[in-house]
């Protein structure tokens, strides 16, 4: 079942054209991998789909009550928030008991313990960490990750796969690390010549494929 659908999809930055008549389908329960080289419009096209950012043209169509939680690529934070303020604040959701523990067993699995931390104290990983956490904490239908590993340790790296494998509903990500995109992707979409191709499998697969096309 499509739960989030873009139909003629057309938008530019400044003078260039990222999609043109460009449609894409989000099935339920998708992981899907967005790749392109780099200008292409894969954070646009994000941020379209967390309805963020407007199409020039085109329609953006979900399903009814669907919730999406957003991880930008350079989440920021206010500076004087502790740890955990800044893990309820980044999605405006209060959390409750329940979330606030296991946000705490998160933050402590990669290596944030002193919850009232102020943020600004925080190194570059550690507050990639601590985004991760605030979208991962509450149920959602859809999660919209931008560069996830970016700033991470390979162990934290490795924690993130295991948790979105074993994650029930869709995810759609950016990523450069292939080797992410293979264990956790179940389709990749290519963004080439300002338009969207989905390709059934994980980043291996897309790569063969791509490698018939051009023969």
């Amino acid at each position: 079942m499509n739960i989030l659908s873009l139909e003629h999809l057309t938008h530019s930055y400044t003078e260039r054209k990222l999609f043109d008549d460009a449609d894409f389908y989000l099935h339920e329960g998708d992981k899907v991998g967005v790749i392109g080289i780099n200008g292409t419009g894969k954070s646009t096209l994000l941020k379209i789909m967390a309805g963020l950012e407007t199409p020039d043209e085109g329609q953006v169509i979900q399903a009814s009550n669907l919730m999406i939680h957003y991880l930008p690529q350079n989440p920021e934070f206010s500076e004087e928030d502790t740890v955990l303020q800044s893990v309820q604040n980044m999605v405006h959701h209060h959390a409750n008991e329940n979330e606030l523990i296991a946000a705490k067993a998160m933050l402590t699995r990669l290596g944030i313990t002193d919850f009232e931390q102020k943020t600004r104290e925080l190194s570059g990983g550690q507050r990639k960490r601590l985004a991760l956490v605030s979208v991962l904490i509450t149920p959602c239908d859809v999660l919209i990750l931008d560069e996830p590993t970016n700033h991470l340790d390979l162990d934290s790296i490795r924690w993130l796969e295991e948790f979105l494998i074993d994650f029930e509903n869709t995810i759609i990500v950016v990523s450069h690390d292939r080797y992410f995109l293979n264990k956790v992707c179940t389709h990749i979409a290519d963004i080439d010549y300002a338009k969207i191709q989905l390709f059934s499998g994980n980043y291996d697969f897309w790569y063969e494929s791509s490698q018939l096309l051009v023969r």
